[in-house]
């Protein structure tokens, strides 16, 4: 009305999906002020509902106002006899809501709840929609209606960034482990050959200087006036029991070969069964029922060169007890103690105690030949018998008094011992005479001249062949003389 105020009021203005449309034939069609998307988004869109919430129902066409009419001298709009549309859909979001954070997605682009339709009234009639014309086709009055500003397209929302991304973002996928490095070419393990022969040379000049070190330290305390006392008073060697042999059976020569070669294939043997994963066969006696007393094919071999060792050590004991060989390795008297630390000081500075094992050995000799022959290899033995099969499983009482962890605990470092004393004894030999010495071991003879050494020769010959020829195709067919052999 002309000098009123403008009509519908700010707080009743009409929402789109209240708006009644008409079919287009009976009237013209209606000019229809469009809110900004921002301002309408706030004035329909409700606060956002938490996952599982239902949206609240809104009921339209109740109480529809009716106001100005939509040409000069036309009926109030809209139409009483219109039914009301009963719900307009909102256009769906284009990203949904859930992928971005809560700061970065827009109001306008979240759906707005349905409005329901009272249950009392009958569903309203949707006629077929028609495609609405421009705004501006139609002249409106400039005092009732305001001009409705153009609507524009929502902007498109953009992907967040990565960093932005809500809790229902996928996380990031973890990059797949690197495969573990593998030796290239030319090289052994961890370096190359260059790098080992490197190490080696570094190696043994580090040895060459502590060995100096120690000899030149040996030297001057040995230089001290309280140590040449000692020195004199304990020249190194005791002298022997009346009656003693002198000189080397041929006996002991043969005893000394089968010695060294049963030993270093037992300790090879040993370290096969300390170190295999999988056993390449197995070996079952004859006797056994069911399968028990199963054993890999390489305990199987140590095992054997054990009872040979066995019975050579008792042969090797025996004889030496009955040709009265046993003063020379038996220490006889207390003595031998103090001699011995002279010996080894002897040894220490390079300045050799007298060699004369033809006749005597020095106290040090004595005590490391006693060692290995009596409690080195009694101790070996033991511990071996109790891992192996030849051990009773139902001795209850002495499996308590003698636990198979004492004898695992011991067996291991006398191997260690043997490989020491090897280590030693084949040094001192070729640093104090070879000649002579290998004479002494291999031919029974006291002399300087070749027979020994060839002799020795032929003995690492033999021992290298069987060092190779220790294989599962060459052991199974021997194995399977005493047993079964399979997998």
């Amino acid at each position: 009305m002309p000098g009123g105020a403008p009509w519908p009021a700010a707080g009743d203005a009409p929402r789109a999906e209240n708006i009644e449309v008409t079919d287009a034939a009976d009237a013209p069609p209606p000019v229809v002020a469009v809110e900004p998307i921002a301002e309408r988004a706030e004035a329909t869109a409700p606060a956002p509902q938490s996952e599982g919430t239902a949206a609240p129902a809104v009921a339209t066409g109740a109480g529809l106002r009716r106001g100005l009419p939509r040409v000069a001298g036309g009926d109030p709009w809209p139409a009483s006899a219109v039914a009301p549309v009963a719900e307009a859909t909102a256009p769906e979001p284009l990203v949904e809501a859930s992928a971005l954070p809560a700061e970065s997605v827009p109001e306008s682009s979240v759906a707005a709840p349905a409005p329901s339709v009272q249950a009392d009234e009958p569903a309203p009639a949707v006629p077929a929609a028609t495609p609405a014309p421009a705004p501006s086709a139609v002249a409106a009055p400039a005092a009732s209606v305001p001009a409705a500003p153009t609507p524009t397209a929502a902007p498109t929302p953009t992907a967040a960034p990565a960093e932005s991304a809500g809790p229902s973002a996928p996380p990031a996928a973890a990059p797949a482990p690197s495969a573990p490095s593998q030796p290239g070419p030319g090289r052994y393990g961890p370096l190359t050959v260059r790098q080992w022969v490197g190490a080696s040379v570094v190696g043994v000049l580090a040895i060459i200087g502590a060995a100096t070190i120690v000899v030149q330290l040996t030297r001057w305390f040995l230089g001290l006036e309280l140590m040449q006392d000692f020195i004199a008073t304990y020249p190194g060697e005791t002298p022997l029991p009346e009656g003693a042999p002198v000189g080397l059976p041929a006996w002991l020569g043969w005893q000394h070969f089968f010695n060294v070669f049963l030993i270093l294939l037992i300790i090879r043997s040993g370290l096969q069964v300390r170190t295999e994963r999988r056993p390449p066969a197995y070996w079952t006696p004859r006797w056994s029922k069911g399968g028990q007393g199963r054993i890999s094919i390489n305990l199987w071999f140590h095992q054997s060169l054990d009872i040979l060792w066995l019975v050579n050590g008792l042969v090797f004991v025996v004889l030496l007890f009955t040709t009265g060989q046993w003063m020379r390795v038996v220490p006889t008297s207390w003595e031998v103690v103090p001699n011995a630390v002279s010996a080894g000081l002897q040894y220490l500075s390079l300045d050799w105690p007298l060699e004369n094992g033809w006749v005597n050995y020095n106290s040090l000799q004595v005590l490391a030949y006693f060692a290995t022959i009596f409690i080195a290899a009694p101790l070996a033995a033991i511990t071996g018998v109790r891992m192996s099969g030849l051990w009773p499983k139902n001795a209850t009482t002495l499996n308590r008094v003698y636990p198979v962890e004492w004898a695992r605990a011991v067996h291991f470092p006398v191997m260690l011992y043997f490989v020491a004393f090897i280590v030693v004894h084949v040094t001192l030999v070729f640093l104090t005479g070879a000649l002579r010495n290998l004479n002494h071991m291999y031919a029974a003879r006291d002399a300087d001249d070749w027979l020994g050494f060839w002799i020795f020769v032929a003995s690492i010959v033999v021992i290298a062949a069987a060092w190779i020829a220790a294989r599962p195709t060459v052991l199974a067919p021997i194995a399977g003389l005493f047993g079964k052999v399979g997998r």
